[in-house]
C-alpha cells in the first residue's frame, strides 16, 4: 500500500510538473504571437474579409453597398460578363500585355550576363544601380516620362527611327490602336528589367565557378559554357520570374489607366483595356458590384489557374 501511495505521489508530480511545462511553453507561444496580432488582424480585415465578400457579390445584383436590399441570382452575373464581348477583350488585352512584358526576363539576363562578367567592382555597382533605377521611379512618373518619348510627332523613339531609316517616322505609340500593345509594353519592359536583371545577376553569381573551371580544362569554348551549364543552372530562376512577371501582367492597372486619360475605357480603342480596368469601370464609373465581383473572380481563377500549371510543368510539386 505504502509503494503504491509512492507511486501515486510521483505521477502527481510528474503531471504538475507537465502542467508547469506546458502553461510556461504557452505563455512564451502567446508572447511570440502578441507581436504579429496586428498583422494577423489586418490581413483578416483588410484581406480575406474583402475576398469573401467579394464572392458573395459575385451572386448578387448589388447596386449600393450596405444599402438597400441584394438579390441573389446565382450565375446571373458570371453570364453577362462571359457573353459580353468587352470582357472578352479585355481578357484577350491582358493575355496579350502579360505575354510581351515576358521580354524582360531575357533581356535581364542578357544584361546580367554581362555585368556578371565584368567582375565584382565598381563598375559592376554602378550598373547594377543604373538598371535598377528605373524601379524607383513612381508609375506615375514613368507614364509621363513615356508619354514624351512615345509620342507621334517628336518624340525621342521616333526621331531616333528617323534618324536610322533616313525617313520621317510618326507613329503614334500609345495613341495609335495598331501600335498600343507594342508602346505599353516598351513602357512595362523598361520598368521591369532591372528588377529582371537584379535577381539573374543573384542567381548567376551563386552558379559554382568549379564547374567553369572544370569545363575549361575540358576545352569548352566560352558561348558553350553559357549555353550547356549557365541557362541549365538558371532554370528556377526563369521559372520565379515567369510566374512573377505574368501575374504582374495580369495585374497592370495604374500605368494603362493614366495612358487612357485616367478612365479605364482603355484607349486607344479599348486596346488597352485589361481585366482590372474592366472592374474598375464597373466597380466607380458606372457601378455595378455583382458585375465587378464576377470579374474579380474569374481574375483570380485565371491567375490561379495559370500558377498551379507552371508550376505543374517546371516539376515544383515533385518530391525530392
Amino acid at each position: 500500500m505504502k509503494g503504491m501511495g509512492n507511486h501515486a505521489l510521483i505521477n502527481k508530480g510528474v503531471n504538475m510538473k507537465n502542467k508547469q511545462l506546458f502553461a510556461l511553453k504557452l505563455k512564451r507561444q502567446l508572447v511570440w504571437y502578441s507581436f504579429i496580432i496586428v498583422s494577423i488582424l489586418t490581413l483578416g480585415i483588410l484581406t480575406y474579409l474583402p475576398m469573401l465578400t467579394t464572392i458573395k457579390y459575385s451572386f448578387h445584383d448589388t447596386q449600393v453597398l450596405g444599402f438597400g436590399e441584394e438579390k441573389f441570382i446565382g450565375l446571373l452575373n458570371y453570364q453577362k460578363i462571359v457573353n459580353n464581348s468587352s470582357f472578352l477583350k479585355s481578357i484577350a488585352n491582358t493575355f496579350i500585355l502579360a505575354i510581351l512584358g515576358l521580354a524582360s526576363i531575357p533581356i535581364g539576363f542578357v544584361l546580367a550576363s554581362l555585368i556578371n562578367n565584368i567582375g565584382k567592382s565598381k563598375w559592376q555597382s554602378l550598373f547594377r544601380v543604373g538598371f535598377y533605377f528605373p524601379n524607383i521611379i513612381t508609375g506615375v512618373s514613368v507614364v509621363l516620362i513615356f508619354q514624351i518619348v512615345l509620342k507621334a510627332n517628336g518624340g525621342l523613339l521616333n526621331n531616333a527611327l528617323s534618324l536610322l531609316t533616313g525617313q520621317k517616322v510618326t507613329i503614334g505609340w500609345l495613341s495609335d490602336s495598331r501600335f498600343s500593345h507594342l508602346g505599353a509594353t516598351i513602357l512595362s519592359v523598361w520598368g521591369s528589367m532591372g528588377y529582371s536583371m537584379l535577381i539573374n545577376l543573384a542567381s548567376l553569381q551563386s552558379i559554382p565557378s568549379e564547374i567553369y573551371e572544370a569545363a575549361e580544362v575540358d576545352g569548352a569554348s566560352g558561348f558553350k559554357q553559357w549555353l550547356y551549364i549557365t541557362i541549365p543552372q538558371m532554370t528556377s530562376c526563369f521559372v520565379f520570374l515567369f510566374i512573377t512577371s505574368f501575374i504582374n501582367g495580369l495585374a497592370r492597372f495604374s500605368d494603362l489607366f493614366i495612358i487612357g486619360g485616367n478612365t479605364s475605357a482603355g484607349r486607344p480603342g479599348g486596346t488597352l483595356q485589361t481585366i482590372l480596368m474592366y472592374i474598375y469601370q464597373f466597380s466607380f464609373e458606372t457601378p455595378q458590384y455583382g458585375i465587378a465581383s464576377a470579374g474579380a473572380m474569374i481574375l483570380f481563377i485565371l491567375t490561379f489557374t495559370i500558377t498551379m500549371i507552371n508550376l505543374k510543368l517546371t516539376g515544383f510539386f515533385k518530391k525530392k
